[in-house]
């Protein structure tokens, strides 16, 4: 059998419950509907990290951040680690990137042979905030001030989005020797909390407050985050419409994408797999809370669907998968050799009706910023329990059983000392925090030097994509 030709659609910043083959009664993902019926959801997906960078070093390496070492927005790897890419393209693929990737650094391949579609944050380290005079009134709205700009209109995050969309349409259209691999990144459904202006009018109609967006738990770590946000039901309703309106615009967008894919498979007599899968979720005011960063399902959890030559359809596996499984799985699929020290597994078995694991559990890991110093945070998820855990806050750690308290309403900790004590064994096997504030403390100290590097200098950022004036228009809807 031919290697297949590879295709990953990696939106940022997906909550993956808000979908429709997901049961969520209000948003409309007609596409990623039919891609399910297609092909294999894996329902209990996982980010190893529910931040930006973190995530897709992790995904791309396949290894958890304590040992990529990068646990912030500023991390970056060195271009003599391997990622999955690498490998595949020594198998003769033509690896492609095609918008979003959040590399920091020179180096912004690591194992790409092929980008055709820039980057809209910057490359390097202290361009950020003021710096970013091209955003214009948008400046901040896609970092800490995400409040700032609410609304129906354009943004730069839609703008970016259609040229991604319409670079990768060129691109399938275009007739390629090599079998591809080839990664569509969107920035969307990621704030700003702008979407196109009938989609936001339609959903303030219909959004409503969360249930749990009243609820204090009472853990320092999450109140710091509540406090920062400042939420009003006002600005939940609003930021909730726009961004079902993003999900719509990202639907719509993986609706173009997969035909420009079947057109192009049918051209060249090639098989195909594609992927839909999101970095991380987004909280959207569950638990008082907007972004990521916290172990919540909004934050934690992922959309992953497969479908294409082998894979099982109407399937949903219910096993907890990681997004570090990405990487061994289309290696799987281009029979190309995978990095070393893989947290990852392949799913290939999965996807074509193997037996799920019950006994597996994934890790995701988080290293929060509190006034006492930095404070490492992970999650294990197995069967029906997720377990999250903090250093130095012990006392506060939280239980959930899934399967009848999706929403996490109710932290079992206190009555279930026997799942908690499964857990904390795991734990004291595998989570080394000291190890994990040194590296990020460390790593801290070279990122302050490279801040003052990138406001100091101008080299230039050749891959980053020059945001035009019609994007920065604000909002006609509010």
């Amino acid at each position: 059998m031919k290697k297949p030709d590879l295709l990953v659609f990696l939106s940022d910043q997906h909550h993956a419950r808000y979908t429709g083959y997901e049961g969520h009664a209000t948003v409309c993902t007609p596409h990623l509907d039919q891609l399910a019926q297609e092909g294999t959801v894996m329902s209990a997906a996982y980010t190893s990290s529910p931040l930006c960078v973190p995530a897709r070093v992790s995904m791309l390496t396949g290894q958890l951040p304590e040992k990529t070492g990068v646990y912030t927005n500023h991390g970056a790897i060195g271009s003599d680690q391997a990622t999955f890419l690498h490998g595949i393209a020594a198998e003769g693929y033509e690896t492609v990137l095609c918008g979003r990737m959040h590399f920091m650094g020179e180096d912004q391949r690591h194992g790409f042979t092929k980008r055709i579609m820039g980057e809209m944050t910057p490359l390097f380290w202290g361009r950020y905030g003021s710096a970013r005079s091209d955003l214009g009134p948008f400046v901040g709205t896609m970092a800490n001030q995400s409040l700032k700009i609410i609304g129906g209109g354009t943004s730069p995050v839609l703008e970016y989005d259609k040229a991604v969309i319409k670079a990768a349409l060129d691109y399938l259209n275009q007739d390629h020797e090599k079998p591809q691999c080839l990664f569509v990144g969107t920035y969307g459904p990621h704030h700003t909390y702008v979407a196109p202006p009938e989609r936001y009018m339609y959903y303030k109609e219909r959004v409503g407050i969360p249930e749990s967006f009243g609820l204090d738990e009472g853990h320092p770590v999450l109140q710091k985050m509540r406090a920062q946000n400042k939420l009003t039901e006002d600005n939940v309703i609003k930021l909730r419409a726009a961004y079902l309106g993003m999900i719509e615009t990202i639907d719509s967008q993986v609706g173009e994408v997969r035909e420009g894919w079947s057109r192009y498979l049918a051209r060249s007599g090639r098989q195909g797999v594609f992927i839909y899968m999101s970095d991380h979720g987004e909280q959207a005011g569950e638990h008082g809370l907007i972004g990521k960063s916290t172990f919540y399902e909004g934050s934690a959890k992922i959309p992953m669907i497969v479908s294409g030559t082998g894979v099982s359809a109407g399937r949903r596996v219910e096993q907890p998968v990681s997004i570090m499984d990405l990487g061994p799985t289309l290696c799987a699929y281009a029979g190309a050799e995978t990095p070393p020290r893989q947290d990852g597994v392949s799913l290939k078995s999965l996807l074509e009706n193997g037996p799920e694991d019950p006994e597996r559990y994934i890790i995701s890991e988080y290293v929060a910023t509190l006034d006492c110093g930095p404070v490492p945070g992970r999650m294990l998820r197995q069967g029906n329990w997720k377990y999250v855990a903090y250093a130095f806050y012990e006392q506060y750690k939280q239980l959930f059983d899934l399967s009848k308290d999706p929403q996490e309403l109710h932290n079992l900790a206190q009555e279930r000392s026997d799942v908690v004590g499964h857990f904390e064994a795991i734990l004291k096997q595998t989570w080394d925090t000291t190890a994990i504030i040194e590296k990020h403390l460390e790593k801290a100290e070279h990122h302050q030097l490279l801040a003052k590097w990138g406001k100091a200098t101008d080299v230039p950022e050749l891959e980053r994509w020059p945001v035009p004036v019609k994007a920065t228009v604000l909002p006609i809807v509010e």
